[in-house]
C-alpha cells in the first residue's frame, strides 16, 4: 500500500490572525493542514514541494525526519510549516482509509472541552504575523476592540505596545462579557490582563513594571469575572510575557483569592528564546498555576520544561510539530501528571487537529478557541455544522480531520485563494 505525494500548496489567509493552510495531494485525493502564523511561509512553498513530491504519505516518520534534516532542525518559522504538513498528512491518510484521525491515533475521548478566549469587554484586534494590527472589512461589524492602541507600528503584545484605557477594560465590561460566554455554554474562559488601567504609565510598562494601583485594578477585574460566573466556571488570565519578575509575582499574589485555573506567561521567559531559570524563580513564589508553552517547539523543549514548576503545558501543535509532536508532548505530560491544554489561534482546521490530539491526552484540560468574534469562522468549512456547541467539540466518524475548507466560501473572503 502506497500513497504517493504528487503536489503541495500553501495559502495564507488574513483573518483575526494569519491562517496558514497547506494541501498535500496524492492525485485527486488531498489532505489539508494548518500552521501557525509566521512571516514568509508562502515563500517556502516551492522548496518544500521539492522535498515532498514522490514521498509515500504513509511514511510520516520518514517525512518528518527529512524535513528536519533539510532545514537543519531549525525551529520557529520553519516549524510552523512543518506542523501544517504533518497535520495535512494525517488528514490525507485518514481520508484514504476512511477513518477519523483520533481513531488512527487510538483515541477514545470524543467530547473535547473548549475554553473561549474572550480578551476583555470585547474581542482582540486582528493582527498579522508580526503582531501588528490590521483593519479588515468584516471587523466593523464584529464585537472587537478598536480604541486601545495609540500606535499601529508596534506589536500588539509586549512592553513596546502603547495603549490607553477605555471602558472595554473596566471590571464591569469584563463581567458582562464573562456572563455572555457562560450563557453560551462555556465552562472555561480566558481573558487578557495585560491591558491598560486608568493609571497606566507607559514609562513603567517599558520596563515591565506596574504601580500598586495598576495591580489593584487588575485584581478588581479578576474579582468581577469570578463573581459574575461563580465557581462552576474555570477562569484564566493571560499576561503575554509583559512583566518583569517582581511585578509578575506581585500580580500573582494579588490574584490568589480568586482561584484561577492558571495565569499565562507573566514574564518573557518563553518567547523566541527561552529562559527556563526565570520560570523557576516565578513558580517558586507564585501559588497560582503558571501556564506556558505556545512558543516552544517539539517534545525536546517541553522535556526541558519539566523542572521549572510550570503546571500547565500549552503547546500549539500548529507550531510545535503537528500531530506527531502533539502526541509526544501529551504523553510526556501524562507521565508527570501535568495538565495538557493546547494553545490554539487557528481556523477550524487547526482547531480540529488539536481536538484529535486531545482525544489521546490522559491529562487533557481544554483546547483554546480564539475565533469567537470572527463571523465566518464556522462558515469556511464543510460539512456545515457548528463545530463548538456548549463549550465542547464532538469528534465524529468523518474521515481525517472531520472538516475541510469550503473552496467557494474561501474565495468569497479571499479572492486570491488557491489551494
Amino acid at each position: 500500500m502506497e500513497l504517493k505525494i504528487t503536489d503541495f500548496k500553501v495559502f495564507v489567509a488574513q483573518a483575526n490572525f494569519e491562517w496558514v493552510f497547506v494541501r498535500i495531494y496524492s492525485k485527486d485525493l488531498y489532505g489539508t493542514g494548518e500552521g501557525g502564523p509566521a512571516p514568509g511561509l508562502k515563500g517556502m512553498e516551492s522548496e518544500f514541494r521539492q522535498l515532498l513530491i514522490g514521498e509515500d504519505a504513509f511514511k510520516i516518520n520518514r517525512i518528518m525526519e527529512k524535513l528536519r534534516y533539510a532545514t537543519l532542525y531549525s525551529g520557529t518559522t520553519v516549524y510552523h510549516l512543518i506542523s501544517a504538513i504533518n497535520i495535512a498528512l494525517y488528514d490525507l491518510i485518514g481520508k484514504y482509509l476512511n477513518l477519523p484521525i483520533y481513531k488512527l491515533l487510538g483515541g477514545d475521548r470524543t467530547e473535547i472541552p473548549v475554553y473561549v478566549d474572550a480578551h476583555g469587554g470585547k474581542g482582540l484586534e486582528a493582527m498579522n504575523a508580526l503582531h501588528l494590527p490590521v483593519n479588515l472589512p468584516w471587523i466593523k461589524d464584529a464585537e472587537m476592540e478598536r480604541n486601545r492602541l495609540i500606535t499601529v507600528n508596534n506589536p500588539i503584545h509586549g512592553r513596546l505596545s502603547m495603549e490607553k484605557w477605555n471602558e472595554d477594560y473596566s471590571p464591569e465590561s469584563y463581567a458582562k462579557r464573562a456572563m455572555k460566554m457562560k450563557n453560551e455554554g462555556y465552562r472555561a474562559m480566558k481573558f487578557d490582563l495585560d491591558v491598560p488601567t486608568p493609571y497606566i504609565d507607559l514609562r513603567r510598562i517599558r520596563s515591565g513594571d506596574l504601580s500598586l494601583k495598576d495591580i489593584n485594578y487588575m485584581a478588581d477585574i479578576v474579582k468581577a469575572v469570578r463573581e459574575a460566573v461563580g465557581d462552576e466556571v474555570d477562569i484564566m488570565f493571560d499576561l503575554h510575557w509583559r512583566y518583569n519578575l517582581n511585578t509578575a509575582i506581585r500580580i500573582c499574589k494579588s490574584l490568589e483569592p480568586y482561584r484561577l485555573r492558571w495565569l499565562e506567561d507573566p514574564t518573557p521567559a518563553i518567547m523566541a528564546v527561552s529562559n527556563y531559570d526565570e520560570l523557576k524563580l516565578l513558580t517558586s513564589q507564585c501559588s497560582v498555576p503558571i501556564e506556558t508553552g505556545e512558543n516552544l517547539y517539539t517534545v525536546y523543549q517541553f522535556k526541558d520544561l519539566l523542572n521549572t514548576g510550570v503546571r500547565v503545558w500549552a503547546p500549539d501543535i500548529a507550531k510545535t510539530g503537528g500531530i506527531t509532536e502533539g502526541r509526544k508532548i501529551a504523553e510526556l505530560a501524562s507521565m508527570y501528571d501535568i495538565e495538557f491544554s493546547p494553545h490554539n489561534i487557528a481556523s477550524p482546521i487547526g482547531t480540529m487537529a488539536h481536538a484529535h490530539v486531545g482525544s489521546i491526552a490522559n491529562t487533557f484540560g481544554f483546547v483554546e478557541f480564539h475565533g469567537h468574534d470572527v463571523p465566518f469562522w464556522n462558515e469556511i468549512v464543510k460539512p456545515k455544522r457548528k463545530i463548538i456547541e456548549d463549550g465542547v467539540i464532538k469528534l465524529t466518524d468523518d474521515p481525517g480531520l472531520g472538516v475541510d475548507l469550503d473552496d467557494e466560501v474561501m474565495k468569497k473572503y479571499w479572492s486570491d485563494y488557491d489551494l
